[in-house]
């Protein structure tokens, strides 16, 4: 053991007895030391409350940077950054409480896509690694200032949670805030390859096949009194992927493992492709979801329990979900029919998007797998809005 371990080992035997000391007295903690956690009281230069204080300032020069682009009207990067803050503080809140982080996404991608995209601009911005210059701007020289403290922020990280055999015992930890400073170099990636400069782009994300259940269904599926199980989080607020997954038969055939998505509807509605509407052997129409007057039905089965839809069936149509304080920075109005040009590695025009405006609503464009794969759609992928 190091004479800093043995330090360190002291001092917390210090606090310790500090602590035991005023439990259960109306007495003040002394100047120099603060609280780790309820009930255990540490030096103001513990490595843990070191690591607290990089991510505190991280956070505030975030704010800093938001600051900025909201006077040149860079929302879409303002709220990358507000993403970026929400991890953060989902963060620290397990740091303290000790739970796990569990899985996080950044800008739609997960930590080891982020890694990649990193290692591989050249492959997915079309821009290679560059050393940043007063010649790239301020919003570079902005963006590589907050890669460089959310490095900082990880090495605190490391040294707060460094064990005698050089592993860190909240890898958790240290692996995102590795990925932090990895997504800053994406957002100078993104910037320079104009994703940031026009006001008219938006995220488009691919949905893959699912269902809807109702609380009836939820309950023949699953049993009496039954609640569906969330897994994460979707893009749009209150929406999420549940636990739980069914198969879908149709006439001519069958699509297992199709995945349940919560909450509850007020009816049952599987949403699918083309193509998996041929497995089925149905002609469903292309609906807007919740639209299911006259459609086809199917069964969904959960083992042997069983639910047989007389309809319910969609093809969903593409539609734009706009949050409300978009609508006028897009220039949309709820209902509208857009043009708009989907920039995958195969870029395309699409027709015949409806904006849906909603305050409930967070900004993004939805497209199933058989438009996805038409486009060359990968995460992060933007569409702009031609009208």
């Amino acid at each position: 053991m190091d004479r800093q371990q043995d330090i360190d080992r002291v001092r917390q035997v210090i606090a310790e007895v500090v602590a035991k000391t005023l439990t259960g007295k109306n007495t003040q903690k002394p100047e120099h030391m603060t609280h780790l956690r309820d009930g255990v009281l540490v030096c103001k230069d513990h490595p843990r409350i070191a690591f607290r204080g990089a991510i505190d300032s991280l956070e505030a020069e975030i704010i800093l940077v938001q600051t900025m682009l909201r006077k040149e009207n860079r929302i879409r990067l303002v709220k990358d950054l507000e993403e970026t803050i929400n991890v953060i503080r989902w963060l620290l809140r397990c740091e303290v409480t000790g739970e796990p982080v569990g899985d996080v996404t950044l800008q739609g991608l997960t930590l080891d896509e982020v890694r990649e995209h990193s290692h591989h601009p050249g492959q997915y911005y079309g821009i290679r690694h560059f050393p940043p210059t007063s010649d790239h701007g301020e919003i570079v020289a902005c963006l590589n200032r907050l890669r460089t403290k959310a490095r900082e922020a990880e090495l605190a990280a490391y040294r707060a949670f460094k064990q005698e055999n050089g592993r860190p015992n909240r890898e958790d930890v240290v692996r995102i805030m590795n990925r932090l400073s990895s997504l800053f170099w994406i957002m100078m990636f993104q910037y320079l390859a104009g994703r940031y400069d026009k006001q008219n782009l938006v995220e488009v994300e691919a949905s893959g096949r699912h269902v809807h259940l109702s609380r009836r269904d939820v309950e023949t599926l699953f049993g009496e009194g039954y609640q569906l199980k969330q897994v994460r989080e979707l893009s749009q607020p209150g929406q999420f992927v549940c636990q739980e997954r069914v198969t879908v038969t149709g006439p001519k055939g069958s699509l297992k493992n199709v995945v349940v998505l919560g909450p509850e509807r007020k009816e049952t509605q599987i949403e699918i492709s083309k193509t998996d509407a041929l497995v089925l052997g149905l002609n469903p129409p292309v609906r807007l979801s919740g639209d299911i007057k006259g459609t086809p039905g199917a069964v969904i089965a959960n083992g042997s329990q069983e639910v047989a839809l007389t309809q319910g069936v969609i093809v969903a149509k593409r539609h734009m979900h706009v949050a409300s304080e978009d609508a006028e920075r897009l220039q949309v109005t709820d209902g509208e029919v857009l043009k708009i040009k989907v920039m995958g590695s195969r870029p395309l025009i699409f027709e015949d998007t409806v904006a849906r405006v909603s305050p409930e609503f967070a900004t993004y464009v939805h497209i199933d797998y058989d438009e996805a794969n038409a486009c060359g759609f990968e995460k992060g992928t933007l569409c702009e809005i031609l009208k």
